[in-house]
């Protein structure tokens, strides 16, 4: 893992410059543990974050990063909604369809990533943040 974290500083200083590598550890933004399923929705899970800004209601909901170095500060250079990836999965920038693979009550942990860090992992999708969402392991249906 050292040697991991050693090579995305030194590929993001040649892409992005020294002072972009330097604030990479200020990129991510992890939720202390707790307890999900007091929410109704992934919307309201998200938006006990902090980082995210959750609008919309009834299922329609938009999620912007708001906080952070790299958020997306003003319209004019939103570059969308956030790239959720699930249990390692990229899953979509649409939050319609990541609400219906999670329920809070399954989420064990909640990071989120912007900036360097998250366009080095997730490519163009993820210049407007990447949520990070680990769930539970379902039991196999034996039916």
């Amino acid at each position: 893992m050292k040697y991991l974290t050693k090579t995305i500083v030194i590929f993001s200083i040649l892409l992005f410059g020294s002072s972009c590598a330097k604030n990479m550890q200020n990129s991510r933004t992890r939720a202390p543990e707790k307890d999900y399923s007091i929410y109704q929705t992934l919307g309201d899970a998200l938006q006990s974050i902090g980082t995210l800004k959750v609008t919309g209601q009834g299922g329609m909901y938009t999620v912007n990063l708001i906080a952070g170095r790299y958020a997306n500060s003003n319209l004019m250079s939103n570059p969308g909604s956030v790239l959720y990836v699930i249990n390692g999965i990229d899953r979509s920038k649409d939050y319609g369809a990541a609400s219906s693979l999670v329920t809070p009550k399954d989420i064990i942990s909640i990071r989120v990533l912007n900036g360097p860090e998250a366009v080095m992992r997730w490519g163009e999708r993820g210049t407007g943040g990447v949520v990070l969402i680990t769930t539970k392991e379902k039991e196999p249906d034996n039916t």
